[in-house]
């Protein structure tokens, strides 16, 4: 009778650890759903969304701005990003060592427009090996819903060749 108490004490243990793994599994199902979809974002009127591109064609697509545009093609507006240039340098020690530094710059831009002087300050600085990415962006449908969105952030490293 005893070793009967024990088997079905240690049976329901382990019936209600199971029911608890279980309800976590779901809860993280749960979570993993709610991921919002991120709707991809362009450099200018192109279909460059990452990976790496000439510094002439950096510079030609800066000037257009953000685009956006979902898979059915519906546009979105890009009301702001955070903007991080970053630039990769060589410095000396004091021993005269060299060490190469990459220095990071964030701004945060409240259009789909860099200002004139974020602007130029990328088209003169930018070089081969830099990188520049867009991140934490802002997207507004164009129809009358006002749908807010979140943009699928861009890396683009510049090279001399694509």
């Amino acid at each position: 009778m005893k070793r009967f108490l024990q088997l079905s004490v240690l049976l329901a243990g382990i019936l209600c650890l199971s029911n608890v793994w279980a309800d976590g599994a779901d809860d993280k199902k749960k979570e993993e759903k709610k991921k919002p979809y991120k709707i991809p974002v362009y450099l200018g009127n192109s279909d460059i969304d990452s990976g790496f591109i000439t510094k002439n064609l950096f510079d030609s697509l800066l000037v257009q701005g953000l685009t956006s545009k979902d898979t059915n093609g519906k546009v979105f507006i890009v009301k702001s990003f955070m903007l991080t240039f970053c630039e990769r340098n060589i410095y000396e020690d004091s021993v005269g060592n060299l060490m190469l530094y990459t220095d990071y710059y964030p701004e945060y831009c409240f259009d789909s427009k860099l200002k004139d002087y974020q602007q130029n300050a990328l088209l003169t600085r930018t070089k081969k090996g830099d990188t520049v990415i867009f991140e934490d962006i802002k997207l507004e449908s164009t129809d009358s819903t006002k749908y807010a969105a979140i943009g699928k952030p861009m890396r683009l490293i510049i090279s001399t060749s694509r």
